[in-house]
């Protein structure tokens, strides 16, 4: 068994650089930017922020461009408040905060965000849709991210959690650009094979080494067992392996973004 999978044609490795942070020490004393291990919960919406989500729903499904999804979508429910992965004001594509509400627009089938930001005449909506087979994966967390490139402007996560046999999640990065949504990162965060006889899990902390051109860390944990299973425990010690450092990212094979208004 390798301990990571390839990812958009690039293998992870280990590496032991000089200059930037390397040492396991060095770089949990960075940003974090994902946590396997902590579970974000839904969006626990104030009252205000619940009415104004079910405003945005009901101006939103009443719209051709959201009504017409189910046609690609058959499992598309539209914008649903239920629906909501995260809604927060904050500048997101310029320095006027806006709110961005995502919603995950899918009932089953294949994932499905809609991103709409602003309101009235300056509302936007793009839809982050699968252009790849995800039809047995599923949308775990979203949440925004602390403007890690230092332009001034807050990005935005999620994680696909996929489970085609083996087990495993990835964490993916977008953020706003004059065109719109873009993809900026994707991580393999954590990932588990097997039971009984043989098997292992594996988990990936994110770090960030905020910048102009921001550098990428991962903590990577991993427990392995094998034997009887009533000799071997399951609660073997987890260790960590190593430091990742990550090499920029050009594009990704897994989403397309979708301009609707």
């Amino acid at each position: 068994m390798t301990p990571f999978r390839l990812l958009g044609g690039l293998l992870l490795s280990l590496v032991l650089s000089s200059g930037a942070a390397q040492t396991v020490a060095e770089v949990q004393k960075l940003p974090l930017v994902h946590d396997p291990s902590l579970k974000t919960p839904r969006a626990q919406l104030s009252t205000a922020d619940q009415q104004a989500v079910t405003n945005l729903a009901r101006t939103l499904n009443a719209r051709p461009e959201i009504r017409s999804l189910k046609q690609k979508w058959p499992y598309s429910n539209g914008a649903q408040p239920k629906d909501v992965l995260f809604t927060m004001t904050a500048p997101f594509r310029s320095g006027t905060p806006e709110r961005l509400t995502v919603f995950n627009i899918s009932e089953s089938g294949p994932p499905v965000l809609l991103f709409v930001l602003g309101g009235g005449q300056a509302m936007t909506a793009d839809l982050v849709e699968p252009a790849a087979d995800v039809e047995f994966c599923g949308i775990g967390q979203g949440y925004s991210l602390r403007d890690l490139d230092q332009d001034g402007l807050r990005e935005v996560a999620f994680t696909l959690d996929c489970t085609p046999g083996s087990i495993f999640t990835d964490l993916y990065l977008f953020r706003s650009r004059p065109g719109g949504w873009v993809f900026w990162q994707s991580f393999p965060v954590s990932s588990s094979y097997g039971g009984g006889w043989e098997g292992h899990e594996q988990s990936i902390k994110i770090y960030v080494q905020k910048g102009k051109s921001p550098q990428f860390y991962g903590l990577l944990d991993r427990r392995e067992w094998s034997g009887p299973p009533e000799i071997v425990s399951r609660t073997a010690p987890t260790r960590t392996v190593g430091v990742i450092k990550y090499a920029p990212l050009s594009g990704d094979k897994t989403w397309r973004v979708r301009h609707l208004f």
